[in-house]
């Protein structure tokens, strides 16, 4: 192995996120495996990039849920260990045998022997290092965890980087954003505030609330929203959440959108960007517009702004030809989505209007 060639690979890979592949193959060649994953885990969520001989393993791996019987995660972490280490490091025999992921996934498809190390990042999350060999070829020699450990320094400072620069792109796009008049906000994992412009900060506390958990909003409409978005598995799509006027500001819709930019991924720490977008008053927003600030299909966009304009569900239901039962479940579609229980409050949303306490 040329190590001085990897370790000048991994540092740019630390710049070109989509070299980082090659580097998990070099990796699975020290160890005498089959590939290698670069995991980014937080215990409740995990994103990864693997050697591309891993991909129907991974592919498994993610439909089939079994991250949730992922102990091998919690046993790397609980060594403590600035190194990599081997199953025998972290388990006993039986447990090994006892293992669910070991026992029922990796050996299934010829997996099962494995080399790890860990490292946190500051996003909060952990960034995983994980090396699988073949069942069939036995363990990983311990010979091969020392010529791993060699370049684990260089792993570290290369994937921490990747994620500082992630952040830093984000930093940009939020600061962009203020230039154009938008308040915008940089979510870690989990939906944890990570970083505000200036105009996102004066929405605290009268239109987000700033929690330890996750960035809450004010109106619990808009907020059990919000909730299942973050709930979502990270980065999943963009979201859009209406919230109504209040006394002290307008209609708003904010954005959740995904960070995305292929390896980038698994350094962003579950990033997403928050943006409010402002509901001017009247006149009532077109059609295509609603549909893009709510997330409504076209039918749908067309009812909230027949209510918004005043018109009543026998009406709606006259001029699209269609049974009032038709509009009223599109209206109840419409206020799923918009996190209003009324008409009157629908209308009062488009418009741009305050809500009468």
């Amino acid at each position: 192995m040329d190590f001085e060639g990897l370790i000048d690979l991994i540092y740019e890979a630390a710049v070109l996120p989509e070299l980082w592949p090659s580097v998990l193959d070099h990796l699975a060649e020290i160890a005498g495996a089959q590939g290698s994953v670069l995991i980014t885990s937080d215990l409740q969520a995990h994103r990864w990039i693997n050697s591309a001989s891993l991909d129907q393993v991974m592919s498994d791996f993610a439909t089939g849920g079994w991250g949730r019987a992922n102990q091998r995660t919690v046993k790397l972490l609980s060594a403590r260990h600035a190194g990599f280490v081997l199953e025998e490091d972290v388990y006993t025999p039986e447990e090994v045998e006892e293992d669910v992921l070991i026992r029922d996934f990796l050996r299934p498809r010829g997996l099962g022997w494995g080399v790890a190390t860990a490292f946190p990042l500051s996003t909060g999350d952990t960034l995983i290092f994980s090396i699988e060999r073949r069942f069939a070829d036995g363990p990983v020699p311990r010979a091969a965890t020392h010529a791993l450990d060699l370049v684990r320094p260089h792993l570290g400072r290369a994937a921490l980087l990747s994620a500082r620069l992630k952040l830093e792109r984000a930093y940009a796009s939020v600061q962009t954003l203020e230039l154009l008049g938008l308040p915008a906000a940089i979510l870690g994992s989990g939906g944890r505030l990570q970083y505000r412009n200036g105009a996102f900060a004066g929405l605290v506390p009268q239109v987000v609330r700033d929690q330890r958990e996750r960035i809450a909003l004010v109106h619990p409409g808009g907020d059990a929203l919000l909730a299942d978005a973050l709930l979502a598995q990270a980065g999943a799509s963009a979201r859009s959440i209406a919230v109504p006027a209040g006394d002290a500001h307008p209609a708003m819709v904010m954005h959740l959108l995904p960070m995305r930019g292929s390896a980038q991924d698994v350094f962003g720490g579950g990033t997403r960007l928050m943006v409010a977008t402002p509901v001017m008053p009247r006149p009532v927003p077109g059609t295509e517009l609603l549909s893009g600030l709510f997330d409504l299909t076209a039918a749908e966009a067309r009812i909230a702004r027949g209510i918004a304009d005043g018109a009543t569900l026998a009406l709606l239901a006259a001029q699209q030809k269609v049974g009032v039962e038709t509009i009223r479940s599109q209206v109840k579609a419409v206020f799923a989505k918009t996190g209003v229980t009324r008409q009157v409050d629908l209308a009062r949303l488009i418009s741009g209007f305050s809500l009468i306490r």
